[in-house]
């Protein structure tokens, strides 16, 4: 299908199971929190050692779906970064890493909660990124690019990285999704916003694009209420706001294709996933499925609708498509074992209620 590039974090995923009744959930409102007894000690149940991070779940969602796949990383010299990279070569997928000597390789802790997961992060090797050690020859006859989440001073490479691939396109026939993570959303998003009319697809959830909206307007922006559907999911039916700044998800919109941005994703977590354009906005409910955790769903989403795209999909075909894998990927506790195979992708397709798909026109 050709070749496609992964380029952001890999982390080592430790996954630790204890008996729920040693966590206290005190609270039945929207938001649910976990405690702990101070000073307990508690069993482990299980403890499974995996990997994760954008550039690797990516990079093997995207080989499931028959891509040829490079991905490029940054680790450290031990037992978890050699595991990473073994792993990932038994899917046929080609590694070319950076290797740091100072930091070990990021690693996230993540425990199974009463409703979902929580999880703690170590980026490690990740903020070290060093987008010059990208060789330029791992840029040649791609047909897509993948970058996820840059922590640390490589959240501000975002530009450069486009640019270096950008040269080794003269056809300009190259795809880019991008999938920024926090570090690159915070102010300044100088890198984000030269990058952006070079985006094909922009990723993000429901919170990550309250904040980028907060960067991208006036300090005190305040909505005109334009664009709102009543009738609609709920970021379509209601007027959104962070901090000083309220808009629509119309005016969020407006603001990324007015920027250049092609495609414009947002996942909103179990109410589902919307997917904008300059004609249309479509919003896909979520499939109900007994959740383990969320872990890696988001990248499961990102990389198969953008490989479906890549595949010439239509874009409500590539949006089921992300759907699928995604509540796939919430069904296993870590963030890989759940991805499908491009055969197994369009079998459950034919399954897919129609109906779950909702399409609305722009004012």
């Amino acid at each position: 299908m050709g070749k496609v590039l992964t380029i952001g974090a890999a982390t080592q995923d430790i996954i630790i199971k204890f008996p729920q009744e040693a966590a206290v959930n005190p609270c039945n409102n929207a938001h649910a929190f976990t405690t702990f007894k101070d000073g307990s000690k508690i069993e482990i149940e299980e403890l499974f050692y995996t990997q994760g991070g954008g550039a690797t779940n990516s990079a093997v969602s995207l080989s499931k779906q028959g891509f040829q796949v490079h991905t490029f990383f940054k680790i450290s010299n031990d037992q978890a970064g050699k595991n990473i990279i073994e792993t990932l070569k038994k899917q046929a997928i080609t590694v070319s890493n950076d290797v740091c000597d100072q930091e070990p390789t990021g690693t996230s802790f993540i425990f199974p909660s009463h409703k979902d997961r929580i999880i703690f992060t170590y980026r490690g090797a990740n903020n070290t990124f060093d987008y010059t050690k990208i060789p330029d020859s791992i840029f040649q006859e791609l047909i897509g690019l993948y970058i996820t989440s840059l922590t640390g001073k490589a959240s501000e490479s975002l530009a450069q990285i486009i640019s270096k691939a950008r040269k080794k396109d003269p056809e300009g026939t190259l795809k880019i999704a991008v999938n920024p993570g926090a570090s690159q959303l915070t102010s300044p998003v100088c890198s984000l916003k030269a990058a952006l009319h070079q985006i094909d697809v922009l990723i993000l959830n429901s919170d990550e694009m309250k904040l980028l909206m907060s960067r991208l307007t006036p300090r005190f922006f305040c909505s005109t209420g334009k664009g709102i559907i009543k009738e609609g999911p709920p970021l379509l039916a209601n007027t959104l706001s962070y901090q000083k700044v309220s808009f629509t998800f119309y005016e969020y919109c407006k603001a990324l294709l007015d920027y250049g941005v092609k495609r414009i994703v947002v996942t909103d977590g179990k109410h589902g996933v919307y997917v904008a354009n300059k004609d249309n906005v479509f919003f896909h409910s979520a499939l109900p499925v007994n959740l383990v955790n969320t872990v890696g769903a988001g990248d499961a989403f990102g990389s198969t609708f953008f490989g479906s795209l890549l595949q010439r999909d239509s874009l409500e075909t590539a949006i089921k498509k992300g759907i699928i894998n995604a509540s796939s990927v919430i069904l296993h506790y870590d963030a890989q074992s759940g991805l499908l195979t491009q055969q197994e992708l369009e079998q459950q397709l034919k399954l897919l209620d129609p109906s779950l798909l909702k399409r609305f026109s722009w004012p």
